[in-house]
């Protein structure tokens, strides 16, 4: 077969409120071959598949598909140039049936008098869909809500074939953003099964995933990206986990950048015991201490159940087994308000939705968790509130207008900052970073690595969850590898010895 080049994409940029998240991606695909797409979290890789497929436009940059220029201004639009896309969180909305889901939004071509939908013809070719991808035995008239994840991801499957044959291009493009997170053993040569009989037919495959042994066994040719940049590609056959994770992690630490020589060795009081902490269907078995002042980092890629995790020692979520000992007590927290109380807060990683209140004053946000400092009976005092704020706006180096200002007016650093002083202001013991420098520019970035260090040497013990491996590593006295939901190991990470990333990130993929 010869393979032409079906896609490709030149220059592609993309910036989001001042902040680079891909910059000049080059990328090519031919038509019969299975490509893969790695990167730490963060790396562009998600951005540059919202891009092809339409849900928002490139700042820079031309693509072109089946030899045209291609500017897609949605999924559907996408969907008639020939390219689908399989959701790592699936799209099929659960109270329809298999082939409602397979023709949602095509329902007119199964009309009958303009008016009745002929239910039993789209049956017949949802079945017919669903036999192409190896999945014939699956019921068309079944609600999507009953099957199985891995049932339901051959239906997505069959569902972006349909979507895509409105082209009527010779050859489809495929993109499936890790479509194997939740599969076991089984389920995964299953669809790696119906992904080889793709590129047999001559179509095209783009296949991200954090596990690198199945980017190995299933791709042709494999692209690096990291922090928003393509840092080169490599045939399949030509590398090996220790290739791909030296591309991954790339530049060594700075220990300048990320403020080491300020690390401060952490008090041998233990703050925070977990033992055998579990929470159904995304992490058990996870026991760790922490002690005053340390810097107790936490790294895994998406799905390896840090983020549950937190959410747990934040009393969003209720462990399943496994308890939580502060200071020798055990603890259950009820909500985030009730391990307030105890002296644990987060910086959240959604810092607009979650860390603060946009509509309102910086005073207003920075005083939301320790409302009982400033109350003078029934109400708060002004006075306090405007003290207290333009104390943190002093020390943190808040750029703003003055304490009255709105939060909506900051830029992403500078409310990262505030959502800092609200979780500090609250005299909190113990602070979970979830993403402490996601959105925040290079300056900023070295701020609050400042801060931590301050923080700690203060003897407040932080939970680190990087954006990046090298951060998490740079930041903290400790580091936990998780993945899929276990530890996998836990390593010293002192001043002047940082344990190698290479190494680290072994244990994460």
């Amino acid at each position: 077969m010869e393979h032409t080049t079906i896609f490709s994409c030149k220059n592609i940029t993309k910036d989001f409120s001042g902040m680079r998240a891909l910059d000049s991606i080059d990328m090519d695909i031919k038509s019969g071959e299975i490509v893969g797409l790695i990167g730490e979290n963060g790396a562009g890789k998600s951005t540059l598949l919202k891009i092809i497929m339409g849900f928002q436009p490139a700042t820079s940059g031309e693509m072109y598909m089946n030899g045209e220029r291609f500017s897609p201004a949605g999924t559907r639009d996408a969907n008639y140039k020939g390219i689908g896309m399989v959701y790592q969180e699936q799209s099929l909305i659960t109270n329809l049936t298999v082939a409602q889901n397979i023709y949602f939004g095509f329902e007119k071509k199964f009309r009958q008098f303009g008016i009745g939908v002929n239910w039993k013809e789209m049956n017949e070719q949802a079945r017919r869909v669903l036999a192409e991808v190896g999945s014939g035995e699956i019921a068309p008239g079944k609600k999507a809500g009953e099957l199985n994840f891995a049932t339901r991801q051959m239906v997505e499957i069959a569902k972006v074939l349909n979507s895509v044959r409105l082209s009527n291009a010779d050859h489809y493009l495929i993109l499936l953003d890790e479509p194997t997170s939740l599969l076991n053993d089984n389920e995964i040569k299953l669809l790696f099964k119906q992904v080889q009989k793709l590129k047999e037919e001559g179509h095209s495959i783009v296949f991200v995933s954090h596990r690198l042994d199945e980017v190995l066994e299933l791709t042709d040719r494999i692209y690096v990206f990291k922090d928003g940049k393509g840092v080169g590609q490599v045939e399949t056959k030509k590398a090996d986990e220790a290739t791909l994770y030296e591309m991954m992690v790339g530049r060594s630490t700075s220990g300048e950048y990320f403020k080491i020589e300020k690390q401060k060795e952490p008090g041998d009081e233990i703050v925070l015991e977990v033992k055998d902490l579990a929470l159904k269907g995304a992490f058990k078995e996870v026991s760790f201490q922490l002690h005053k002042g340390e810097a107790f980092g936490i790294c895994g890629v998406v799905g390896s159940g840090k983020e549950e995790l937190c959410s747990v020692l934040i009393g969003d979520d209720k462990p399943t087994a496994g308890t939580i000992w502060q200071n020798g007590s055990q603890r259950k927290f009820s909500s985030p308000a009730d391990a307030l109380k105890h002296g644990i807060i987060t910086v959240p990683k959604e810092r607009r939705v979650e860390g603060i209140v946009e509509i309102r004053s910086i005073g207003d946000n920075i005083i939301i968790s320790n409302l009982d400092e400033i109350r003078q009976g029934c109400y708060l005092s002004p006075g306090k509130i405007k003290d207290i704020g333009e104390q943190w706006i002093d020390r943190l180096s808040i750029k703003c207008t003055g304490v009255d200002a709105l939060v909506q007016s900051l830029s992403g650093g500078n409310a990262q900052k505030v959502v800092f002083a609200r979780a500090l202001q609250s005299s909190c013991r113990i602070l979970i970073l979830n993403h402490p420098t996601r959105g925040v520019d290079v300056g900023a970035k070295e701020e609050i690595y400042t801060l931590i260090r301050e923080i700690t040497a203060q003897g407040i013990s932080v939970i680190v969850l990087g954006d990046t491996l090298d951060e998490c590593i740079a930041l903290s006295n400790t580091v936990m590898v998780m993945k899929d939901g276990f530890v996998t190991k836990i390593v010293d990470a002192p001043k002047y010895n940082k344990p190698d990333q290479v190494k680290v990130a072994q244990f994460m993929m």
